[in-house]
Protein backbone atom coordinates (compact mmCIF):
# COMPACT_ATOMS: atom_id res chain seq x y z
CA UNK A 1 0.00 0.00 0.00
CA UNK A 2 3.18 2.40 0.92
CA UNK A 3 4.67 1.50 -1.81
CA UNK A 4 1.57 2.17 -4.38
CA UNK A 5 1.06 5.14 -2.79
CA UNK A 6 4.48 6.86 -2.73
CA UNK A 7 3.71 8.92 -6.14
CA UNK A 8 1.75 11.32 -4.19
CA UNK A 9 4.28 12.80 -1.93
CA UNK A 10 5.87 16.30 -2.62
CA UNK A 11 8.21 16.26 -5.74
CA UNK A 12 6.63 12.93 -6.87
CA UNK A 13 3.92 14.44 -8.94
CA UNK A 14 3.39 15.69 -12.16
CA UNK A 15 2.68 19.00 -10.91
CA UNK A 16 4.64 19.32 -7.84
CA UNK A 17 3.28 21.55 -5.10
CA UNK A 18 4.58 24.48 -3.77
CA UNK A 19 4.76 26.52 -1.00
CA UNK A 20 2.30 29.17 -0.22
CA UNK A 21 3.06 32.87 -1.97
CA UNK A 22 3.35 35.53 0.70
CA UNK A 23 0.18 36.98 1.48
CA UNK A 24 2.15 40.24 1.73
CA UNK A 25 5.73 41.67 2.42
CA UNK A 26 6.19 40.44 5.89
CA UNK A 27 8.03 41.83 8.75
CA UNK A 28 11.05 39.44 7.98
CA UNK A 29 11.38 40.72 4.77
CA UNK A 30 12.06 44.17 5.73
CA UNK A 31 14.24 43.79 8.61
CA UNK A 32 16.28 40.63 7.35
CA UNK A 33 20.03 42.02 7.71
CA UNK A 34 19.06 44.74 9.86
CA UNK A 35 18.82 42.70 12.72
CA UNK A 36 20.64 39.39 14.35
CA UNK A 37 17.29 37.46 15.11
CA UNK A 38 14.74 38.26 12.48
CA UNK A 39 11.03 37.49 13.19
CA UNK A 40 9.68 35.03 10.65
CA UNK A 41 6.80 32.77 9.67
CA UNK A 42 7.42 29.87 7.53
CA UNK A 43 5.03 27.58 5.99
CA UNK A 44 6.55 24.17 5.78
CA UNK A 45 7.24 24.58 10.04
CA UNK A 46 3.85 25.04 10.48
CA UNK A 47 2.27 22.42 8.63
CA UNK A 48 4.75 20.12 10.01
CA UNK A 49 3.77 21.13 13.31
CA UNK A 50 0.02 21.04 12.68
CA UNK A 51 0.34 17.72 11.88
CA UNK A 52 2.00 16.17 14.74
CA UNK A 53 -0.31 18.72 16.92
CA UNK A 54 -3.45 16.82 15.24
CA UNK A 55 -1.42 13.29 16.65
CA UNK A 56 0.26 13.95 19.18
CA UNK A 57 -1.01 14.12 23.51
CA UNK A 58 -1.32 17.03 25.09
CA UNK A 59 -1.43 15.68 28.34
CA UNK A 60 1.86 16.75 29.18
CA UNK A 61 2.22 19.86 32.45
CA UNK A 62 3.29 22.58 29.36
CA UNK A 63 2.04 20.50 26.31
CA UNK A 64 4.09 20.94 23.26
CA UNK A 65 1.10 22.60 21.17
CA UNK A 66 -1.65 24.69 22.13
CA UNK A 67 -3.80 22.76 24.12
CA UNK A 68 -7.03 24.35 21.90
CA UNK A 69 -5.17 23.79 18.30
CA UNK A 70 -6.51 20.57 17.81
CA UNK A 71 -10.16 20.96 18.52
CA UNK A 72 -9.71 24.25 16.92
CA UNK A 73 -8.56 22.46 13.22
CA UNK A 74 -11.67 19.65 13.51
CA UNK A 75 -14.23 22.80 14.24
CA UNK A 76 -12.48 24.77 11.31
CA UNK A 77 -12.15 21.26 9.10
CA UNK A 78 -15.81 20.23 9.72
CA UNK A 79 -17.20 23.85 8.70
CA UNK A 80 -15.36 23.60 5.58
CA UNK A 81 -17.06 20.12 4.82
CA UNK A 82 -13.40 18.37 4.63
CA UNK A 83 -11.45 15.27 5.38
CA UNK A 84 -8.30 14.33 4.66
CA UNK A 85 -5.45 11.75 4.71
CA UNK A 86 -4.33 12.68 7.66
CA UNK A 87 -8.13 11.98 9.51
CA UNK A 88 -8.47 8.93 7.71
CA UNK A 89 -5.05 7.83 9.00
CA UNK A 90 -5.17 9.22 12.32
CA UNK A 91 -5.49 6.29 14.38
CA UNK A 92 -2.67 4.43 12.61
CA UNK A 93 -0.49 7.07 13.32
CA UNK A 94 -0.99 7.79 16.64
CA UNK A 95 -0.76 4.18 17.58
CA UNK A 96 2.70 4.65 16.12
CA UNK A 97 3.27 6.86 18.68
CA UNK A 98 2.28 5.04 21.16
CA UNK A 99 4.64 2.57 19.95
CA UNK A 100 7.49 4.96 19.83
CA UNK A 101 6.78 8.01 21.74
CA UNK A 102 10.73 8.95 20.34
CA UNK A 103 9.02 9.85 16.89
CA UNK A 104 7.70 13.41 18.18
CA UNK A 105 11.36 14.02 18.27
CA UNK A 106 10.58 14.52 14.56
CA UNK A 107 9.12 17.98 15.37
CA UNK A 108 11.94 20.55 15.02
CA UNK A 109 12.85 18.94 11.33
CA UNK A 110 10.94 21.69 9.40
CA UNK A 111 13.05 23.96 10.63
CA UNK A 112 16.12 22.46 8.35
CA UNK A 113 13.60 23.26 5.01
CA UNK A 114 12.94 26.46 3.23
CA UNK A 115 9.95 24.84 1.77
CA UNK A 116 6.93 21.86 1.85
CA UNK A 117 8.11 20.92 -1.35
CA UNK A 118 11.82 20.46 -0.36
CA UNK A 119 11.08 18.71 2.72
CA UNK A 120 9.31 16.71 0.95
CA UNK A 121 12.28 15.99 -1.79
CA UNK A 122 14.19 15.54 1.36
CA UNK A 123 12.03 12.40 2.95
CA UNK A 124 11.57 10.86 -0.60
CA UNK A 125 15.64 11.06 -0.63
CA UNK A 126 15.88 9.53 2.75
CA UNK A 127 12.94 6.59 2.12
CA UNK A 128 14.74 5.95 -1.24
CA UNK A 129 18.12 5.72 -0.18
CA UNK A 130 20.42 2.60 0.03
CA UNK A 131 22.31 3.87 3.23
CA UNK A 132 20.55 3.90 6.44
CA UNK A 133 21.78 7.32 7.68
CA UNK A 134 21.36 6.24 11.56
CA UNK A 135 23.50 3.10 11.47
CA UNK A 136 25.33 3.16 7.98
CA UNK A 137 23.96 -0.20 7.61
CA UNK A 138 22.85 -0.96 3.55
CA UNK A 139 18.59 -1.92 3.46
CA UNK A 140 16.61 -2.32 -0.02
CA UNK A 141 15.17 0.70 -1.88
CA UNK A 142 11.17 0.60 -1.20
CA UNK A 143 10.49 3.39 -3.24
CA UNK A 144 11.78 3.74 -6.41
CA UNK A 145 9.86 5.26 -8.25
CA UNK A 146 10.11 8.72 -6.20
CA UNK A 147 11.86 11.72 -8.26
CA UNK A 148 13.67 13.83 -6.19
CA UNK A 149 15.35 17.23 -6.76
CA UNK A 150 18.29 18.36 -6.25
CA UNK A 151 20.19 19.63 -3.10
CA UNK A 152 24.10 20.55 -2.25
CA UNK A 153 25.42 17.39 -0.52
CA UNK A 154 26.05 19.43 3.14
CA UNK A 155 22.15 20.42 2.81
CA UNK A 156 21.49 16.83 1.71
CA UNK A 157 23.90 15.36 4.38
CA UNK A 158 22.74 17.09 7.56
CA UNK A 159 18.82 16.26 6.83
CA UNK A 160 19.59 12.47 6.33
CA UNK A 161 21.72 12.39 9.55
CA UNK A 162 18.55 14.06 11.14
CA UNK A 163 16.11 11.87 9.56
CA UNK A 164 18.38 8.79 10.04
CA UNK A 165 19.15 9.79 13.87
CA UNK A 166 14.38 9.48 14.30
CA UNK A 167 13.20 7.42 11.52
CA UNK A 168 15.66 4.28 12.47
CA UNK A 169 13.68 1.22 12.14
CA UNK A 170 11.81 0.08 9.21
CA UNK A 171 8.29 0.64 11.30
CA UNK A 172 9.39 3.93 11.56
CA UNK A 173 10.19 4.78 8.08
CA UNK A 174 6.51 3.62 7.25
CA UNK A 175 5.41 5.67 9.80
CA UNK A 176 7.21 8.46 8.39
CA UNK A 177 6.06 7.59 4.82
CA UNK A 178 2.02 7.24 6.29
CA UNK A 179 2.58 10.79 7.60
CA UNK A 180 4.06 12.67 4.82
CA UNK A 181 1.58 11.21 2.41
CA UNK A 182 -1.29 12.49 4.77
CA UNK A 183 0.48 15.68 5.38
CA UNK A 184 0.67 15.97 1.72
CA UNK A 185 -3.31 15.50 1.13
CA UNK A 186 -3.91 17.99 4.03
CA UNK A 187 -1.63 20.81 2.24
CA UNK A 188 -3.46 20.28 -0.90
CA UNK A 189 -7.10 20.07 0.62
CA UNK A 190 -7.19 22.68 3.45
CA UNK A 191 -4.02 23.68 5.23
CA UNK A 192 -2.70 25.87 2.51
CA UNK A 193 -5.48 28.12 2.36
CA UNK A 194 -6.41 28.34 6.05
CA UNK A 195 -2.47 29.24 6.85
CA UNK A 196 -2.94 31.80 4.06
CA UNK A 197 -5.82 33.28 5.97
CA UNK A 198 -4.49 32.95 9.41
CA UNK A 199 -1.46 35.48 8.08
CA UNK A 200 -3.64 37.93 7.02
CA UNK A 201 -5.35 38.09 10.17
CA UNK A 202 -2.12 37.99 12.39
CA UNK A 203 -0.74 40.62 10.67
CA UNK A 204 -0.82 42.79 13.24
CA UNK A 205 0.46 40.28 15.89
CA UNK A 206 3.52 39.86 13.47
CA UNK A 207 4.15 43.72 13.50
CA UNK A 208 4.09 43.62 17.61
CA UNK A 209 6.21 41.15 17.74
CA UNK A 210 9.29 42.49 15.84
CA UNK A 211 8.48 45.78 17.67
CA UNK A 212 8.66 44.58 20.98
CA UNK A 213 11.86 42.31 20.68
CA UNK A 214 13.59 43.18 18.01
CA UNK A 215 13.17 46.97 18.75
CA UNK A 216 12.75 46.69 22.12
CA UNK A 217 14.40 43.65 24.06
CA UNK A 218 17.06 41.78 21.78
CA UNK A 219 19.77 44.39 23.17
CA UNK A 220 19.34 43.10 26.63
CA UNK A 221 19.64 39.34 25.47
CA UNK A 222 22.61 39.96 23.32
CA UNK A 223 25.49 39.94 26.42
CA UNK A 224 23.66 36.38 27.09
CA UNK A 225 23.50 35.49 23.40
CA UNK A 226 27.22 35.99 22.96
CA UNK A 227 28.46 33.74 25.73
CA UNK A 228 26.03 30.16 24.31
CA UNK A 229 27.66 31.57 21.30
CA UNK A 230 23.73 32.27 19.38
CA UNK A 231 24.81 35.63 18.19
CA UNK A 232 22.57 35.64 15.43
CA UNK A 233 19.76 33.42 14.22
CA UNK A 234 15.58 33.35 13.16
CA UNK A 235 12.48 33.46 15.24
CA UNK A 236 9.76 31.59 13.59
CA UNK A 237 6.23 32.67 14.57
CA UNK A 238 4.46 29.26 14.44
CA UNK A 239 0.53 28.61 14.34
CA UNK A 240 0.37 24.99 16.16
CA UNK A 241 2.73 25.85 19.08
CA UNK A 242 2.34 27.10 22.49
CA UNK A 243 4.38 27.74 25.52
CA UNK A 244 7.16 24.52 24.29
CA UNK A 245 8.85 25.69 21.44
CA UNK A 246 10.81 23.68 18.64
CA UNK A 247 14.95 24.94 18.24
CA UNK A 248 17.94 24.21 16.27
CA UNK A 249 21.21 25.65 17.52
CA UNK A 250 23.64 22.97 16.06
CA UNK A 251 24.42 23.77 12.35
CA UNK A 252 22.00 26.68 12.32
CA UNK A 253 20.09 28.70 15.29
CA UNK A 254 16.27 28.82 14.47
CA UNK A 255 13.65 28.93 16.89
CA UNK A 256 10.11 28.30 16.79
CA UNK A 257 7.73 29.74 19.02
CA UNK A 258 3.85 30.22 19.37
CA UNK A 259 2.43 32.87 17.28
CA UNK A 260 0.44 35.60 20.21
CA UNK A 261 -3.08 35.82 18.59
CA UNK A 262 -3.70 39.42 19.26
CA UNK A 263 -0.55 42.40 19.18
CA UNK A 264 -2.09 43.12 22.73
CA UNK A 265 -0.35 39.27 23.54
CA UNK A 266 3.39 40.19 21.45
CA UNK A 267 5.35 39.75 24.83
CA UNK A 268 4.45 36.34 24.83
CA UNK A 269 6.81 35.30 22.17
CA UNK A 270 9.70 37.57 24.18
CA UNK A 271 8.74 34.89 26.71
CA UNK A 272 9.10 31.73 24.77
CA UNK A 273 11.84 32.84 23.18
CA UNK A 274 13.63 33.35 27.05
CA UNK A 275 12.48 29.85 27.55
CA UNK A 276 14.07 28.63 24.36
CA UNK A 277 17.77 30.36 24.63
CA UNK A 278 17.76 29.01 28.03
CA UNK A 279 17.16 25.42 27.10
CA UNK A 280 20.93 24.91 26.41
CA UNK A 281 22.29 25.83 30.01
CA UNK A 282 19.07 23.98 31.64
CA UNK A 283 20.08 20.76 29.53
CA UNK A 284 23.59 20.65 30.54
CA UNK A 285 22.70 21.54 34.40
CA UNK A 286 20.33 18.57 34.13
CA UNK A 287 22.88 16.11 32.28
CA UNK A 288 25.76 16.93 35.30
CA UNK A 289 23.78 17.37 38.14
CA UNK A 290 21.63 13.77 38.23
CA UNK A 291 23.55 10.29 38.41
CA UNK A 292 24.35 8.19 34.93
CA UNK A 293 21.85 5.66 36.33
CA UNK A 294 18.90 8.40 36.58
CA UNK A 295 19.53 9.84 33.09
CA UNK A 296 19.67 6.53 31.26
CA UNK A 297 16.17 5.85 33.04
CA UNK A 298 14.82 8.79 31.40
CA UNK A 299 14.50 11.23 34.66
CA UNK A 300 16.78 13.50 31.96
CA UNK A 301 13.69 14.21 29.84
CA UNK A 302 11.66 14.41 32.45
CA UNK A 303 13.37 16.97 34.19
CA UNK A 304 14.49 19.04 30.96
CA UNK A 305 10.74 20.22 30.44
CA UNK A 306 10.73 22.19 34.15
CA UNK A 307 14.57 23.17 34.06
CA UNK A 308 13.58 24.96 30.97
CA UNK A 309 10.83 27.25 32.42
CA UNK A 310 12.88 28.12 35.17
CA UNK A 311 15.82 28.65 33.16
CA UNK A 312 14.21 31.21 31.39
CA UNK A 313 12.93 32.97 34.36
CA UNK A 314 16.77 32.85 35.25
CA UNK A 315 17.83 34.21 32.23
CA UNK A 316 15.20 37.19 32.23
CA UNK A 317 16.05 37.95 36.48
CA UNK A 318 19.22 38.56 34.84
CA UNK A 319 19.20 40.72 31.54
CA UNK A 320 14.89 41.85 31.51
CA UNK A 321 14.03 41.42 35.64
CA UNK A 322 10.71 43.75 34.81
CA UNK A 323 9.35 40.98 32.60
CA UNK A 324 10.06 37.85 35.08
CA UNK A 325 6.26 38.52 37.15
CA UNK A 326 4.91 38.14 33.93
CA UNK A 327 7.03 35.62 32.49
CA UNK A 328 6.32 33.38 35.22
CA UNK A 329 2.49 33.87 34.86
CA UNK A 330 2.42 33.24 31.64
CA UNK A 331 3.96 29.66 32.15
CA UNK A 332 1.88 29.03 35.63
CA UNK A 333 -1.43 29.30 32.57
CA UNK A 334 0.12 27.14 30.10
CA UNK A 335 0.35 24.89 33.17
CA UNK A 336 -3.31 25.74 33.90
CA UNK A 337 -1.93 26.65 37.37
CA UNK A 338 -3.67 29.81 39.53
CA UNK A 339 -1.49 32.57 40.05
CA UNK A 340 -3.24 34.15 42.99
CA UNK A 341 -1.12 35.20 45.76
CA UNK A 342 2.58 35.07 46.37
CA UNK A 343 3.42 34.37 41.85
CA UNK A 344 7.10 33.34 42.64
CA UNK A 345 6.26 30.45 45.50
CA UNK A 346 3.15 29.46 43.02
CA UNK A 347 5.67 29.32 39.92
CA UNK A 348 8.14 27.32 42.10
CA UNK A 349 5.85 24.97 43.12
CA UNK A 350 4.35 24.50 39.74
CA UNK A 351 7.87 23.61 38.46
CA UNK A 352 9.57 21.52 40.78
CA UNK A 353 13.64 21.02 40.74
CA UNK A 354 15.87 19.20 42.59
CA UNK A 355 18.16 22.42 44.28
CA UNK A 356 20.77 21.05 43.28
CA UNK A 357 20.12 21.80 39.34
CA UNK A 358 18.84 25.11 40.09
CA UNK A 359 22.15 25.67 41.61
CA UNK A 360 24.09 24.68 38.75
CA UNK A 361 21.78 26.60 35.97
CA UNK A 362 22.55 29.66 38.45
CA UNK A 363 26.06 29.02 38.02
CA UNK A 364 26.23 28.43 34.24
CA UNK A 365 24.44 31.76 33.55
CA UNK A 366 26.80 33.22 35.98
CA UNK A 367 29.58 31.88 33.97
CA UNK A 368 28.26 32.68 30.24
CA UNK A 369 27.36 36.31 31.09
CA UNK A 370 30.79 37.20 32.30
CA UNK A 371 32.61 35.19 29.57
CA UNK A 372 30.71 37.25 27.42
CA UNK A 373 31.34 41.07 29.17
Amino acid sequence: MLASACSGLVGASTQPETEPAPVAPTISQEVIGQTPWPVKTRYVVDLWLHGLAMLGPDSSHTPPFRRDYRDEMVVEKNSRNILTELDQNAELLQHGLRVNPRLMDGARLALREGSWEEMGNDIASFLTSGDDSASGRKRPSVLTTWKRAPRTSGETTDMMRALGAIYRTDADREWLKVFALSLTDEHSKFYEQYWRERQRALRPALAAVDTEFSQRYLKQFRSYLRGVQLPTGEIVLSLPLGGEGQSIFQGQHSIAIGFPSTADSSLAAVYEFAHEVAGPVAEQAVRERIAPAEFRAGLGAQLESPAKVRGGAMLLQRAVPELVAGYERYYLAEARVGASGDVDSAFVRAFPLRQSIVDGMDQRLDEVLKAAD
